[in-house]
């Protein structure tokens, strides 16, 4: 088989020019080992290079976190204590009952008929309930004013909404002008626990 090329050509050459080719034979194997292995095991150790930089990053992400760690916490701390704080001014579902006779008493005091007083149906929010009573009481102008004052100085709060005064057409003596008509709302604070709890335990009853 006719190959083109002659082995023996270079066994005739002379010794400088034998260790040419030699030369080059062993550049041509270095070269074609760095083309087909060396190249990958390079894109390997770029990714590698990438994977360490990203890691880098969140550790330093990591370190400025746990930097910030104490300050976190007391920022938490503090934001408890908030709630612990406005929480005790909102009453628990057991002290309702007592807040609405003071409210009703407040009326008295100030020496209002209490025509009407209707607790309502209790409604839920995020972390409270609003307990709205509808109102209607009889006096004059200056004996509502300081019932209602009286109600805003409670340490519970309290807000008044809708309201509406207007002349006692059925006034017997001049103590009653007014019919003062207005919507309570005593707010009280949610136990998330004993929420969680109800909320669970009227699943069941569902099922």
């Amino acid at each position: 088989m006719e190959l083109g090329f002659d082995p023996l050509i270079i066994l005739r050459m002379k010794p400088l020019q034998k260790a040419g080719v030699a030369l080059l034979l062993c550049f041509l194997v270095v070269a074609g080992y760095g083309y087909f292995f060396l190249q990958e095991r390079i894109e390997t150790i770029k990714k590698m290079n990438v994977n360490i930089q990203q890691q880098e990053q969140d550790m330093a992400s990591k370190r400025r976190m746990l930097a910030r760690l104490p300050q976190m916490r007391e920022e938490l701390a503090k934001l408890k204590e908030e709630e612990a704080r406005l929480a005790r001014k909102l009453p628990s579902k057991e002290e309702i009952p007592t807040l609405l006779t003071d409210i009703s008493n407040a009326a008295h005091e100030q020496g209002l008929e209490l025509a009407l007083f209707a607790p309502g149906a209790e409604i839920s929010r995020d972390l409270y309930a609003e307990v709205p009573v509808g109102m209607e009481v009889r006096g004059s102008f200056h004996a509502i004013a300081l019932f209602v004052d009286q109600v805003a100085r409670m340490s519970r709060i309290v807000t008044f909404a809708d309201m509406t005064v207007e002349a006692n057409k059925e006034q017997k003596d001049l103590k009653d002008l007014l019919v003062t008509k207005a919507r309570a709302t005593p707010y009280r604070f949610l136990d998330q626990q004993a929420l969680a709890k109800e909320q669970a335990s009227k699943g069941k009853g569902k099922k």
